[in-house]
């Protein structure tokens, strides 16, 4: 047995170990922003090495004690593989454009800890095979991103209270929601007497079967929807959003909006077709309605925002909405579609967020009355936030124009009409609002304020280069879409028939 046999262990204790190695050298910030930017390259590696093995063997069971399905298991399919490398390059991207932004901006040490903790709850989010430890990490995201939202500045533009208020907001609907999960988690216990997916997902299909599902399985479904839905920010549970991501430094904001909402998203398919297998098609309609009425909220919501951050925060509400219509139509067609739409608003909106961080760490303030006229000093900051709203908006060569196209195609070919409809006309909103952005900022009359000039810098290469490679990403996936929808749909065809899952987890041996 090789280094490489246990990558999927090691994509959550490496950064763990990393947090921690970074509380104790405080005192080097040169040393531990390179570290981390070593480590997060490691992590990449590893991640788009996990993938392949999936990918090429089958799916990857580690058994961490040798206890079998009784104890700590994780898994790696092609959905949750697919997540970590998706999550390695995304946070890979932000801490590089972090390397500069940090500096100019003197976080505090601590950042560097806090996202490697970030880091290894996403991963082990992801990767989880029970229920119980699936809390656990949720826990660790949630105090790892109070941490990043709270970050301390000494430029911050963002006043102290408006901070701690969006901080306070968060955090209390995420510990409500926590409650929730443990009731929830406990009345599934109670039912089949395990917290394991694949055993609780057997158990449960066996009850369906001989027609014994007990009744309170209905409720307990719906607190485990208002969990998932709490951290993918869907209406109604979606308010907390807007207030986070202005807060945020904008390399946070970026994770918040490109992965961190995308584990609700994770948790709606995993439950959804992997414990209960598609079975509870009540829920159906439901998440259809969900997505429609995020898709509104957030579309309508972002149009009349003359914060360039709370546009874009808004708009990550809508937009993780058409990933839950998606889910909600429940075809194999339409799950690959959901997930095309996912990575192309991890990549898309996580750049669009870094771009509005360099325009706020040149200009030195995110509204858009303050601003105008920067496509004379800033063409390439225009460019690149063009390419970003035209891949949001579906347009083509973008990447954009892949998912939403394979979406209303999912959508007309499982006759969803009406929804795809609804979709179709608040796309228009979403491309209103965001070329009315682009236009106030970078065409808009050249204002004469002046700023307080501890708020202005100049963008780094390293910022630049950065918003190049996501660019880049964008274009290719827009032109080339055919691997990545072939990886989809197979993906899609696994998550539909877990059987797999549950065999390759239950094969395990208590030894």
């Amino acid at each position: 047995m090789n280094f490489l046999d246990h990558v999927v262990v090691l994509l959550i204790a490496i950064p763990i170990l990393v947090a921690a190695l970074m509380v104790i050298i405080r005192p080097f910030p040169n040393i531990q922003k390179w570290l981390n930017l070593t480590v997060s390259i490691v992590l990449f590696i590893l991640s788009v090495h996990l993938f392949m093995q999936v990918w090429n063997n089958g799916i990857i069971v580690y058994d961490l004690g040798n206890w079998g399905k009784y104890g700590i298991i994780l898994v790696a399919d092609l959905l949750s593989s697919g997540m970590v490398a998706l999550s390695s390059v995304i946070t890979f991207l932000a801490l590089l454009f972090s390397i500069d932004y940090i500096e100019k901006k003197s976080l505090n040490s601590t950042y560097h800890s806090l996202f490697n903790l970030l880091v290894a709850g996403l991963n082990g989010t992801f990767l989880t095979g029970d229920l119980f430890n699936l809390f656990v990490f949720f826990e660790i995201l949630l105090i790892a991103s109070c941490g990043l939202l709270i970050a301390n500045e000494k430029l911050e533009i963002t006043p102290s209270s408006h901070k701690m208020e969006a901080v306070y907001k968060y955090l209390v609907l995420n510990i409500v929601a926590t409650l929730f999960m443990l009731i929830a988690i406990a009345s599934l216990y109670a039912t089949v007497g395990t917290l394991n997916m694949a055993d609780m997902a057997a158990k449960i299909a066996l009850m369906n079967e001989e027609g014994t599902l007990p009744w309170h399985l209905i409720p307990t479904a719906l607190l485990f929807m208002v969990v998932f839905g709490n951290k993918a920010a869907i209406f109604p549970l979606h308010f907390w959003l807007p207030d986070a991501h202005p807060t945020a430094p904008s390399p946070v904001s970026a994770i918040l909006s490109g992965i961190l909402i995308k584990v609700g998203a994770y948790g709606f398919i995993r439950f959804y077709y992997l414990i209960f297998e598609g079975n509870l098609s009540v829920f159906q309609p439901i998440i259809i309605f969900l997505g429609l009425a995020t898709i509104i909220i957030g579309s309508v919501s972002a149009v009349g925002q003359d914060d360039i951050k709370k546009v874009l925060a808004y708009h990550s509400i809508g937009q993780i909405g058409y990933v839950f219509i998606g889910i909600g139509m429940g075809t194999a067609y339409a799950l690959a579609a959901s997930i095309v739409y996912l990575m192309n608003h991890a990549i898309s909106k996580s750049m669009l967020f870094l771009v509005s961080g360099c325009i706020v760490h040149k200009i030195g303030t995110r509204d858009m009355r303050k601003i105008g006229g920067l496509s004379s000093s800033e063409p390439f900051l225009g460019l690149m936030f063009l390419i970003g709203i035209m891949s949001i908006a579906g347009l083509p060569p973008t990447s954009g124009f892949i998912a939403k196209f394979v979406l209303f195609d999912a959508g007309i070919d499982g006759k969803f009409y009406i929804p795809v409809l609804i979709a179709v006309i608040f796309s228009l909103f979403t491309l209103f609002s965001m070329f009315k952005s682009w236009q106030r900022i970078f065409w808009g009359e050249i204002k004469d304020n002046v700023f307080d000039d501890t708020h202005i810098h100049e963008n780094s290469h390293m910022m630049l280069l950065t918003l190049v490679i996501m660019a880049i990403i964008i274009l290719a996936i827009g032109l080339y879409a055919e691997p990545i929808l072939a990886i989809t749909i197979e993906t899609a065809n696994q998550i539909l028939d877990p059987q797999a899952y549950i065999d390759a987890v239950l094969e395990v041996e208590v030894r």
